[in-house]
């Protein structure tokens, strides 16, 4: 369940980013910062 949350964030801001700038490396990239952001906070729950 914790990895399906991590995913859809992944993809919901990756996605965002993309269609509102245009750039797909920089929206990667953020995507995976908030991936990873989105993994520690699920591991201390």
């Amino acid at each position: 369940m914790e990895w399906l949350i991590v995913a859809l964030l992944f993809a919901v801001t990756s996605i965002g980013l993309f269609i509102l700038t245009g750039s797909l490396m920089s929206s990667l990239f953020i995507g995976v910062l908030v991936g990873v952001v989105a993994v520690g906070v699920v591991a201390m729950l």
